[in-house]
């Protein structure tokens, strides 16, 4: 007797659009946060991956990495460069940001089509903005853009804090180009995510037409943490992207200074992607360009704090939840620690200005049963509030309502046959 294997039924597919091939370490937070999330869909969707052929670090490891859980993933190569200025130039006569020009390509509106047919997908999910120009493409099923990181909101603040009359006219006109760009394109989605409150809002009031959902930052939270005092302070973060660039430059200009100044020995290491290059004057100051670690959590195991001296930009700091999740306690400016609803003195450090965010950092390295405890506390914090498991869980909620309410508004059968033989001559 022959006993037939029960047959499993087919799981609904998605398409993903994103910039970059995402991966562990391809360095950017947002990439590593959008992998995780994927892996986690995977157990209840098909996935079908569509990116440009680049990301920070290791294209091809990424390819494998995605490869381990995707049904298929199919990569685009970027379009040929252009002259900077040719690019400035369109942006200031009224054309999108140069990071969405950089990926306006044909090809790849053809391949998401072409893989939204192919894969009969459920829904199509565009991750960051630059991608945002090809909601229309993906129009034969629900779209849902996740955000990430809300352009209209980040570079607003970056104007603010421009010091120079020709910075801020440079980042007016940089504004008021992703304005222009979100909004044409935001609004050609089914469903909107924002990573935190802040963005959340802005999204609901110049996009009330279109649904918006907060879809928190989420991490891995190990059930153990084995820590030591740590010997450092740390900072992470990708050297591309402004907010990093403009609180790196802040902390080594005018806090680290004055942090040395109450603690000569203190050291301080810089890791990430496009992170400057290490200078005799820097090493004189204690501070290690690390550039990109192979192995993030052992970088924040190793050090005593972790600061994020962000003074503009969107979203939740992924690598301040990373810390966290480390129990690495962390010195964070108002900005840095938005949308996490964390307690200051109680789940980490905030601290404002050049001479409260040396004081945060300086009191922390001469107390480390307060660090450990503080660190401990938003380990805890983290583990409550950004677990994956809710993330995906709502973001399912939203995929199925989203293919069920087209399921309902397409015609039924008869009522297409009818309409099929209207349109016959």
């Amino acid at each position: 007797m022959q006993l037939n294997e029960p047959t499993r039924t087919p799981l609904p597919s998605i398409v993903v659009v994103a910039p970059w091939v995402f991966h562990l370490r391809c360095g950017i937070g947002g990439g590593v946060l959008c992998f995780r999330l994927l892996k986690s869909l995977a157990a209840h969707y098909s996935i079908h991956w569509v990116s440009f052929d680049t990301t920070t670090n290791d294209v091809e490891a990424g390819k494998t990495a995605l490869r381990e859980f995707c049904a298929s993933v199919t990569t685009v190569p970027l379009p040929a460069p252009q002259p900077r200025w040719r690019l400035r130039a369109r942006q200031l006569l009224g054309g999108p940001p140069v990071p969405a020009q950089v990926m306006e390509s044909r090809e790849m509106e053809d391949t998401i089509k072409t893989v939204i047919a192919r894969s009969s997908a459920i829904a199509a999910l565009f991750q960051f903005p630059q991608v945002a120009q090809y909601i229309r493409a993906g129009s034969a099923v629900p779209t849902i853009m996740d955000t990430q990181d809300v352009s209209t909101v980040s570079i607003y603040r970056q104007w603010r804090k421009a010091g120079s009359t020709k910075r801020r006219i440079i980042d007016g006109l940089n504004w008021l180009s992703w304005a222009r760009y979100e909004m044409r394109h935001y609004a050609t989605a089914d469903l909107l995510l924002a990573l935190s409150e802040t963005d959340a809002g802005v999204l609901r009031a110049f996009w009330a037409d279109v649904p918006c959902v907060l879809s928190p930052v989420a991490t891995e939270v190990p059930p153990q943490v084995a820590r030591g005092p740590g010997s450092y302070v740390a900072m992470v973060g990708n050297y591309f992207h402004p907010p990093n660039v403009d609180g790196l430059h802040w902390l080594l200009s005018e806090v680290w200074p004055q942090v040395r100044a109450q603690m000569p020995d203190a050291q301080l290491r810089v890791a990430g992607p496009q992170c400057p290059p290490q200078t005799p004057e820097l090493l004189a100051q204690g501070v290690h360009m690390t550039g990109f670690v192979d192995n993030i959590d052992a970088f924040f195991d190793g050090a005593a704090v972790s600061v994020c001296p962000y003074r503009f930009g969107g979203g939740i700091k992924i690598k301040v939840i990373e810390a966290l999740a480390r129990a690495c306690p962390v010195v964070a400016t108002s900005v840095g620690a938005e949308g996490l609803g964390a307690v200051d003195g109680q789940h980490l450090a905030v601290a404002n200005g050049t001479r409260a965010f040396a004081d945060a950092i300086v009191s922390l390295l001469r107390d480390p049963a307060t660090a450990r405890n503080l660190g401990e506390s938003g380990r805890a914090h983290v583990a409550q509030n950004f677990s994956f498991q809710s993330k995906t869980l709502q973001l399912m909620t939203e995929i199925n309502a989203l293919a069920a309410r087209r399921r309902h508004a397409l015609p039924q059968p008869a009522a297409q046959a009818a309409l099929a033989r209207e349109a016959m001559p």
